[in-house]
């Protein structure tokens, strides 16, 4: 899974932040001047973490009966 946080110039309904799921990428699109590149990047590597140590998990499989 990969984790993004993109800069945009805007996006529907005069939204700031919106999330973008596609099969093993989640992205956070943020309106130039809503966050820092510093946040983004710190907001990224923090994501990262928690994918990589486990703490979250994705299943885009619905549960399988038992």
């Amino acid at each position: 899974m990969e984790v993004h946080i993109e800069l945009v110039d805007s996006l529907p309904g005069g939204r700031v932040v919106m999330p973008v799921e596609r099969d093993g990428t989640f992205a956070w699109l943020v309106v130039h001047g809503h966050i820092s590149p510093q946040a983004c990047s710190e907001m990224a590597a923090d994501l990262d973490y928690i994918i990589r140590s486990g703490l979250w998990r994705q299943n885009w499989q619905p549960p399988q009966p038992d």
